[in-house]
């Protein structure tokens, strides 16, 4: 069932935060010239249109003129200092109140101007403003140049030590998480994602309807995962934390982290709850943790070094006192590795290389290479409590396109590999697609679950493949295409080949869902082919280390598919083809329904067991993060984030928002 988009509803309740931009009261006289109208034209042409449009009408971003936003902010209970506060607090977009003061004024006044008020003889002057200029963080001038000194050991010694206000969530909640919670980013340890709620239903899913709305004011890259514990829900986007309530969407707490402008790569995706702690990464290498209750900063370690390739962007794990958390970076020639620290220190107790070296078990399936050989992390963690295993999804090699250059298998890329969880020792490893030449990496978390008599590991991969294994023996049982394939076997070259899937093809940062109750998998996955061109060899530290350009088709031709499998075999069940790439998570529950969405923007319900819409709203952002859904005083809600914005990756835009919702009563 269709719903109008979520855009409209954000405007007549709330307006997005981004266009929060309020206008002066209609009774407060302002004062302004012409040519600081002008002016704010030029800065708003340079550092806004490309979002809110040339004509201010919107476009990524929300509409700044008309009358809709006139009816929200011209309203008589605004001044121009709200005005001034929040474009100076907000932008420009991931780098807040970075603009002369002279340039908030003037795109202030352009704003003014451009929703009804007229110039006078009068100017507006800078000084009217200085007392509410927003506290901007900032970094260290060192770490802006991310260690002048390239001797510099990281990670580096943990700065600050805080205790939490309260110890909630612990590792009985983890291991057996209440029906009505979401603390882990697929709910539970083993990564099944599946919810025991059925309040929500195939016969009542046609009646959701959205509760509320909460927008950070942020664009860009939006993956997170909203976790929930009791009314509060907490989520993050690229350098941020927020806590609102989970059934009413007012905001409870932030905490803001001073953004650096140039990390190699910008994504989110997501937290840990621990021991009354949130656990988060920053893109340009940093392990956080937060009170829980209050947002208060504790303790931050600086883990990974941009200089040399590194980023940060998965969802840490927590269990049995210590915090886990893998390195981004193949693509840049940075060599990944995962490791654990003490959840309330930030000090390093193991680390697992990833591109094994010297006497380490993997080196001998590198013939040379092995000195920049990839292998990111991407996603998050799934732990074999049983077993006492963390379960690490390890990425592609690098270079990506020129494998001649790392000959052999190259362990442990494209490997799903088990570690002991206390002491980071190599217990297992399954390779999934041994010597990649295409970037068909190992990106989503695998899931853990037992069919019949058998201990199943399940994993999906970018090379467009559902792997299940049995757990004991790491025998693979099944492998099911979960996207169209074509020229997989033709080698790479100068002139180029197109082949599907493409390097954005496949299962990409989530991955597969369980549900007991049908007995089924289910698989979100992209179909988006690509030509690839081999380059001449390039060896640039700290740089892209792809050797090769890879050109995605045409956007209109990428789409999407969702497919269920049975659990104790692979068998396919159904499968739906949706017209945009499906990157999202797949949330089954025990009321028979499937929450997900895609980078079209749609929130879709879905029976289970047929794949059929139960209900359909169209959110007006890319989803491109994982639902949560959970109880509030006895009623099941569902979180969804919307607006994940990548106008380079993807091709999507939007502004970040979480919508929550429930059905009517």
């Amino acid at each position: 069932m269709k719903r109008r988009p979520i855009l409209v509803l954000v405007l007549v309740q709330a307006a997005l935060a981004a266009a929060r931009l309020g206008a002066a009261a209609t009774s407060e006289p302002i004062h302004y010239q012409r040519d600081q109208a002008l002016a704010g034209r030029d800065v708003f042409a340079a550092k806004c249109a490309s979002c809110h449009g040339a004509d201010l009408l919107g476009r990524a971003g929300p509409p700044l003129r008309g009358e809709k936003f006139r009816a929200n902010w011209f309203d008589g209970k605004h001044k121009l200092v709200d005005l001034f506060t929040r474009i100076q607090s907000t932008m420009p977009v991931g780098a807040p109140a970075s603009l002369p003061l002279d340039d908030y004024v003037a795109l202030s006044v352009y704003l003014v101007s451009q929703n009804g008020y007229q110039p006078t003889d009068a100017p507006l002057a800078p000084v009217d403003f200085r007392a509410v200029l927003a506290p901007q963080p900032s970094l260290d001038p060192a770490e802006l140049e991310d260690a002048a000194d390239p001797a510099t050991p990281f990670p580096q010694a943990p700065k600050g030590q805080g205790t939490a206000t309260t110890a909630m969530v612990d590792d009985a909640d983890l291991a057996a998480p209440p029906d009505g919670e979401w603390l882990l980013y697929n709910r539970t340890l083993t990564g099944q994602r599946f919810s025991p709620l059925a309040q929500i239903t195939v016969a009542n899913a046609k009646d959701l309807v959205p509760q509320c709305l909460f927008q950070p004011g942020e664009q860009g890259a939006f993956q997170t995962a909203p976790l929930v514990r009791g009314r509060t829900l907490w989520f993050t986007t690229l350098w941020n934390t927020f806590a609102i309530d989970a059934a009413t969407c007012r905001k409870l707490w932030e905490h803001r982290y001073p953004v650096d402008r140039n990390p190699n790569w910008a994504a989110n995706r997501g937290l840990a709850l621990y021991r009354g702690k949130l656990l988060r990464v920053t893109p340009n290498g940093h392990l956080l943790a937060l009170d829980a209750q209050t947002g208060k900063q504790l303790w931050d370690v600086w883990m990974v070094s941009k200089r040399k390739g590194y980023w940060l962007s998965a969802a840490p794990v927590a269990y049995k006192g210590l915090v886990y958390m893998g390195t981004a970076g193949a693509d840049w020639g940075a060599n990944g590795f995962v490791a654990a620290f003490d959840v309330e220190t930030g000090r390093q107790v193991w680390r697992f290389d990833l591109i094994p070296t010297g006497k380490q078990p993997g080196a001998e399936t590198w013939g040379k290479g092995a000195d920049r050989g990839g292998g990111s992390f991407w996603s998050t963690f799934a732990i074999d409590a049983a077993r006492g295993q963390l379960l690490v999804p390890v990425g592609n090699p690098a270079p990506d396109f020129r494998p001649e250059l790392r000959p052999g298998a190259n362990l442990f890329t494209n490997s799903v590999v088990a570690l002991d969880a206390a002491t980071g020792k190599l217990a297992w490893y399954v390779q999934q697609v041994p010597h990649d030449t295409h970037d068909w990496d190992t990106a989503a978390a695998p899931m853990i679950y037992r069919a019949g008599n058998r201990d199943m590991l399940a994993v999906a991969n970018k090379g467009g493949w559902l792997y299940l294994y049995d757990r004991a023996t790491r025998r693979l049982l099944a492998q099911r295409e979960i996207s169209p394939h074509l020229n997989v076997d033709v080698p790479l070259n100068e002139a180029g080949v197109r082949h599907c899937p493409g390097t954005l093809g496949g299962a990409e940062w989530n991955g597969a869902a369980f549900s007991p109750a049908a007995g089924a998998l289910y698989v979100n996955s992209v179909h988006w082919c690509s030509t690839t061109q081999q380059a001449p060899h390039q060896s640039i530290a700290g740089g892209p280390y792809f050797d090769g350009t890879p050109a995605m088709d045409p956007t209109s031709e990428a789409r999407g598919y969702l497919r269920a499998f049975s659990a104790a075999d692979g068998a396919p069940l159904w499968v739906r083809e949706f017209p945009a790439p499906m990157v999202a998570a797949i949330t089954p529950t025990a009321g028979g329904v499937l929450f997900t969405g895609g980078l079209d923007g749609h929130f879709l319900t879905l029976d289970a067991m047929t794949g059929r819409t139960l209900y359909d709203f169209d959110t007006g952002g890319a989803i491109a993060g994982a639902p949560s859904t959970y109880l509030v005083d006895g009623r099941q809600y569902v979180a969804v984030p919307s607006g994940n914005s990548s106008r380079t990756v993807w091709m999507t835009g939007g502004s970040a928002m979480i919508a929550i919702f429930a059905v009517k009563p």
